[in-house]
């Protein structure tokens, strides 16, 4: 007779994630350590197994009608990260864009203590009542569940000492601005470019009309909804091969939907990356770069990979640069166990030149080695000249510039 394998129980499943999460470097305080072993993570989660619930991985609890995710546990590790930026302490009033299951919630309230008060928002009312039974059930009824667009926050509650934003936003509302304390801390996934490129980043406010980061971390985020909500652009290049562009780029769609039809050029450029340094904002350079290429993100299927369509590094979310119908992107091979090399495949009409043009920007990019950028955000009214020096990006209700 088969036995049936013994399920762990929660608080060891609990203790292994957070040994999980420990290995790859992540948490730099106790603080959030502890509040990843108190939080009972699968309580959140209902309907989904335990090993499920504790697996370091993003967990989708909602999608739409066309199956793209609405809603998710986020990947712990990230969760992590993020908690580690927002340095919430005892006694903190925080406030949070993005329920969800109400996991992050919990986390927030333990970092923040009886001391402290959390105030979360979600836009979904089904979410929101969802959020506030899961909170109360594990123990956290002490949370306030709002339910409405995020972009609005909560002024009922305001000034909040930190700010943390669970969904990928394009723009930082007005609300946000004005209802963060004077020496407070945002936390935001910023879509730093219509590809999608996307930066979880720590702003410390440092005047009226003026935040600062120099943290940035990679992530990838379900978009916000409401009004904040940014459209793409996607070029289908084949089959299952699509290339996500920036509608600012002005982009010959036409001409670009044609660049997998001129033959593979694969260029090796002689350039180390060893796995210990910091190079994962390559495509962040690349996308606030002034080279006269444009920055796209290449997205192609482990099918199309087998077929040989295209096969970018995946580290970099398949960073791309592209003129007309000339496209390149980026890929990586091993030299070591320490060290990759990089390069990259074009196609192009006129190889040698667009080959050129690539192998120069990243061989700038290699003597410049640039390991975190520095992003000033300030409201959208603020006149060019008083903003900081960088690549300027501009939204509906901020102007940001990137320096290196």
């Amino acid at each position: 007779m088969d036995t049936i394998p013994a399920v762990a129980a929660p608080d060891s499943l609990r203790e292994a994630l957070v040994a999980k999460i420990d290995s790859l470097g992540t948490f730099r305080s106790q603080a959030v350590r502890d509040a990843f072993r108190a939080v009972p993570r699968h309580e959140f989660l209902p309907g989904v197994d335990l090993a499920t619930a504790y697996a370091p991985k993003q967990v989708v609890t909602k999608r739409a009608d066309d199956g793209t995710a609405v809603s998710s546990a986020s990947s712990p590790n990230i969760v992590a990260i993020m908690l580690e930026q927002l340095q919430a302490a005892e006694g903190h009033k925080v406030l949070e864009i993005g329920a969800a299951t109400g996991i992050n919630a919990a986390l927030l309230s333990e970092l923040v203590g009886p001391s402290g008060a959390v105030t979360t928002i979600e836009l979904s009312r089904g979410l929101a009542e969802g959020a506030r039974a899961h909170l109360a059930e594990a123990g956290y009824p002490q949370v306030k569940v709002v339910c409405r667009d995020g972009a609005l926050g909560a002024p009922e509650g305001a000034p909040y000492d930190r700010i943390i934003v669970t969904a990928g936003a394009w723009d930082i509302p007005a609300a946000w601005w004005q209802q963060l304390a004077a020496d407070g801390r945002l936390v935001v996934p910023l879509r730093l470019h219509g590809s999608g490129l996307t930066r979880s980043l720590a702003f410390d406010r440092t005047g009226i009309a003026r935040m600062v980061s120099t943290n940035a971390a990679t992530c990838g985020f379900v978009p916000m909804r409401g009004d904040t909500e940014m459209g793409e652009i996607h070029v289908r290049l084949a089959d299952e091969v699509t290339l996500k562009i920036d509608d600012e780029d002005f982009p010959d769609e036409a001409s670009l939907a044609r660049a997998l039809t001129h033959p593979a050029h694969q260029h090796w450029t002689g350039i180390p990356i060893r796995h210990d340094e910091e190079a994962a904002h390559l495509d962040l350079w690349l996308a606030t770069g002034t080279s006269g290429l444009s920055f796209g993100q290449l997205s192609v299927s482990d099918a199309a990979r087998a077929l040989g369509l295209a096969d970018p590094a995946r580290q970099w979310s398949g960073a791309s640069l592209y003129q007309g119908s000339s496209l390149a992107y980026l890929t990586v091979r091993p030299v070591d166990d320490d060290t990759d090399e990089l390069g990259f495949t074009t196609h192009s009409p006129a190889p040698h030149t667009f080959v050129g043009q690539v192998d120069s920007l990243l061989r700038q990019w290699s003597q410049e080695r640039p390991a975190q950028p520095r992003i000033t955000a300030h409201p959208a009214t603020t006149p060019h000249e008083h903003l900081a020096p960088g690549a300027l990006i501009s939204r509906p209700k901020t102007l940001l510039t990137i320096s290196w």
